[in-house]
């Protein structure tokens, strides 16, 4: 049963998306309820995978597609089923579900006859990432993890009438094939050192049970995983093509940053930790990419213009939340405090991206400035907006209080049990992180929903549905009209649709309640704690930031990050220019090897192959010059020939 749970997770949003595929010829409609209909199976299968694997036990070895014979060896294309991935695989499936279903009203009255595609996208990106998280295998995983890069470029680049949105696209897939490259070469180190790619082989081999695996190859392989892990979660250095991503519609938005692609990378260490920890230096340089990344994305948020570029930052940093909480584990039950945050993070990521989503379909623009005065129109859509951000901050009793605190007490932890001054690293950035998120929640709630609203007040429906006090309609301003890239509806609507409302309050729920495993952990939570002094440490200086922010209008400013002298607001703005550096130090350069490669081949290789034709052409023209029909040509001919052989013989002799 837990066999077919597994493989239903993987099979049913990929069959849904073709079912959906073939009947969307008769309505958009169609393809929408086949792949709600995946994801909720998806779902529901993933539930009952995790219901029964802490009952029974984790299997391994599921047989899914087979065995592959390469000759030397043969590899068993199989799945897992653990706590692990039972828990990842719900998080996913919950937040697939709400993607697809808030997505019929996001997008769907809007571009029926692109819909069906778009639905289909979503569930094979769902599918990709089932796979990912239930492979036992590497070459398996990586099949899920190439899937989901050719999805997201789709899916990025939705809306491929706008320039930008294709640019991003591409921006993505190519920056993140780099990191996969990393992951290819890493498969096949471990099949030459190792002789398998089995992930339970390589994982009980790499904590002794079994034939031991070489040193070098297992360094050689974690340190090219890593840059998987780079490439696909966003870290530094290959972080630049996540705030590019929100060209993509802002439910694509919510299913990239919450619960798939960029939590791959974190769970790939996860599921490898035992060969993470055996090879030398490899948690190090995790802890040192991490640290870096939570601090320098987070001020890179704090001075966003846009709300979903500023969520996006805001991504980058939390993942690197997680990786740190894994790149500080001690045993091959460590990660923990990393897979905790990237459950919490899933939750009310999620639930952010959709209410930016439904914040720019009220208004009609995704800019900082725009907005207003969410309070007084929307206050439903305010205080879950404001749930979302307090979790995001670690704001207690939120679940992002006990996973990002989590995260800050295993790094204690680690560093007073001697791990070194990487645990000191991932702490100390970890804990001004916690400082900085504070202030930018607060400064997106502030601008949002307190700032005084830049026009007229507008009615919501979602006010009826909570219970807020409803306003009477009033006529829109014309600038709110104009929409701001990245926005993805033609005009503003301040209404909003019951299926843009009820996934905001399914995603609520995890959002605050979320804390409560750690009552009774699942096995792949064990060892989670919160020291008191981490956590008291961690919300004064998250409140402390919080208040700092709020206090803009004290300080007579309508935005807190206004304080910034402004060339230096610029360059977090532009996310310190590296994309700038990496266009001189990559790009350019290869852009001019690649001219260099074109030129040799049309002036060198294709001169070779133009000049025989040439040589041919005018050979035939002499040698029919040549055929004059006159027998004594011919003799002349023969003779000069003769002639000119005897003297190179006599010259050569």
């Amino acid at each position: 049963m837990i066999a077919i749970a597994a493989i239903w997770t993987v099979f049913l949003p990929a069959v849904f998306a073709a079912i959906g595929i073939v009947l969307s010829g008769r309505s958009s409609a169609w393809a929408a309820g086949w792949a709600q209909l995946g994801a909720l199976a998806a779902l529901a299968a993933a539930v009952i995978e995790l219901s029964l694997v802490l009952t029974r036990g984790p299997v391994h070895g599921l047989a899914f597609l087979g065995h592959a014979d390469l000759g030397s060896t043969t590899i068993s294309l199989s799945l897992r089923a653990d706590a692990l991935s039972a828990m990842v695989a719900v998080a996913v499936g919950l937040v697939a579900t709400c993607v697809q279903f808030y997505s019929t009203a996001y997008l769907e009255p809007e571009q029926p006859d692109r819909y069906p595609a778009y639905a289909a996208a979503v569930s094979l990106f769902t599918a990709a990432m089932m796979l990912v998280i239930h492979a036992d295998d590497l070459l398996l995983l990586l099949v899920g993890w190439e899937v989901m890069g050719i999805c997201s470029y789709l899916l990025v680049g939705h809306h491929s009438e706008r320039p930008s949105a294709r640019a991003a696209a591409v921006k993505a897939f190519l920056v993140t094939r780099v990191g996969d490259l990393g992951v290819l070469v890493a498969i096949v180190v471990l099949l030459a050192g190792a002789g398998t790619t089995s992930i339970t082989q390589l994982t009980e081999r790499a904590a002794g049970q079994g034939p031991p695996i070489p040193g070098a190859t297992l360094t050689a392989a974690a340190v090219l995983l890593l840059a998987g892990v780079a490439g696909k979660s966003a870290q530094f250095p290959l972080h630049t093509w996540l705030p590019d991503a929100m060209e993509g519609p802002t439910p694509v938005s919510a299913l990239i940053h919450a619960a798939t692609m960029v939590a791959a990378g974190v769970f790939l260490v996860a599921r490898l930790l035992p060969l993470f920890l055996a090879a030398h230096g490899a948690l190090t340089v995790a802890a040192v990419i991490a640290s870096i990344t939570m601090i320098g994305a987070a001020l890179a948020a704090f001075a966003q213009d846009d709300l979903k570029r500023l969520l996006a930052w805001s991504t980058i940093s939390q993942v690197a939340y997680m990786l740190g909480g894994v790149a500080v584990a001690r045993s091959v039950n460590g990660a923990g405090p990393g897979v905790f945050h990237l459950l919490s993070h899933a939750a009310f990521k999620a639930l952010l991206f959709l209410v930016a989503g439904c914040v720019s379909h009220v208004i009609g623009s995704t800019r900082l400035l725009d907005m207003g005065g969410l309070r007084r129109t929307h206050r439903g859509l305010m205080a879950l907006f404001a749930l979302g951000l307090a979790a995001l901050a670690g704001i207690p009793p939120l679940g992002g209080f006990w996973s990002k605190e989590a995260v800050l007490s295993a790094a204690e932890s680690a560093a007073r049990e001697g791990a070194g001054w990487p645990a000191w690293l991932v702490l100390g950035s970890g804990l001004l992180t916690t400082l900085v998120t504070g202030v930018y929640a607060a400064r997106a709630y502030a601008l949002v929903a307190l700032a005084p609203v830049p026009g007229p007040p507008k009615p919501g429906v979602f006010d009826v549905a909570v219970g807020a006090p409803h306003l009477p309609p009033v006529t829109a301003p014309a600038a709110l009209a104009v929409r701001a890239e990245p926005a993805d509806e033609p005009v503003h609507d301040p209404w909003l649709p019951f299926a843009m409302v009820w996934p905001l309050w399914v995603l609520a729920v995890p959002t605050v309640l979320l804390g409560l495993v750690l009552l009774r952990p699942p096995a792949a939570l064990a060892g989670v704690h919160v020291d008191p002094l981490t956590g008291f440490t961690g919300t004064i200086l998250s409140l402390a930031g919080v208040g700092w922010a709020l206090s803009a209008p004290r300080l007579g400013a309508r935005d807190i990050a206004d304080v910034l002298p402004v060339g230096l607001r610029a360059f977090l703005r532009e996310g310190y220019r590296l994309d700038a550096v990496q266009q001189a130090l990559v790009v350019t350069p290869y852009r001019a090897l690649a001219r260099w490669v074109g030129v040799g081949d049309r002036d060198v290789v294709d001169a070779y192959v133009r000049g025989t034709s040439v040589a041919a052409r005018w050979g035939g023209l002499v040698l029919r010059r040549a055929q004059g029909g006159l027998a004594t040509g011919y003799v002349a001919w023969l003779v000069l020939g003769v002639v000119l052989v005897g003297v190179a013989g006599v010259v050569l002799a």
